[in-house]
């Protein structure tokens, strides 16, 4: 039986993905969180790109991009998240690409965001991505029984931060799509999606985003704690 080693950080999207696969599909493995902003050595020399995730297959093979380390964990299971069938497969990989144009967005309020004039033009980024999938895609309902399909899985971490950025922009995300909103509600409550993150996971959250620079660090950093638990 294969070993496996997932390396990651404890807030990361596409870490969340592989910890989500792992779960469902019940691979045991190690995991370890390292600080981004002090990658140490033995990390480095794993990681061809310097980015999380990695997964260690056996203590000697290394995989990286949370893309490809999902494939093979589908692979070796022999499952097919997106649909046995091939154009609803191809069309849920199309969105789930979609799905990592919304991630990017989101680190560009979170890192790149310098002004409110900035924040505006990516929120209308945001969404016009979410129109888009909204028009393509009907969510089936996720109960607690419910197997995630991997557009779940990207979805759920897509939509994980709205709630931290609302407060912190006074703006609804889900603004004009119920249907997405919906989806975003029953993904959270989901037991593989709350396991894929710390309890803390908002605190931490906006910890991690108010040492920034931009505006939307400058924003959460005058509400307090006590304000966002609250709104959250």
């Amino acid at each position: 039986m294969s070993s496996y080693h997932l390396i990651g950080h404890r807030l990361c999207p596409y870490v969340q993905r592989v910890a989500m696969v792992l779960a469902q599909n019940g691979i045991a493995h190690k995991r370890t969180d390292i600080a981004l902003d002090a990658k140490p050595d033995w990390f480095l020399a794993l990681s061809p790109t310097g980015n999380v995730p990695v997964l260690v297959v056996d203590e000697k093979r290394t995989l990286f991009e949370a893309a490809a380390i999902c494939q093979y964990l589908e692979a070796i299971t022999g499952k097919k998240p997106c649909g046995a069938d091939a154009y609803d497969h191809a069309l849920a990989q199309a969105v789930v690409a979609i799905g990592d144009k919304l991630l990017s967005l989101t680190a560009d309020l979170i890192y790149r965001d310098l002004s409110e004039s900035s924040v505006d033009a990516t929120v209308h980024q945001i969404h016009k991505q979410m129109s888009i999938v909204s028009d393509l895609i009907s969510p089936q309902a996720v109960d607690a029984d419910t197997d995630l399909s991997m557009l779940d899985i990207v979805f759920a971490t897509v939509f994980r931060p709205f709630a931290l950025i609302a407060v912190g922009l006074n703006r609804d995300l889900f603004a004009g799509f119920p249907g997405l909103r919906g989806w975003a509600s029953d993904l959270a409550k989901h037991e593989t999606v709350r396991n894929a993150v710390p309890a803390t996971y908002y605190r931490e959250l906006h910890e991690f985003i108010a040492c920034k620079d931009g505006y939307l660090a400058n924003r959460l950093r005058v509400i307090p704690q006590d304000n966002i638990a609250l709104a959250l």
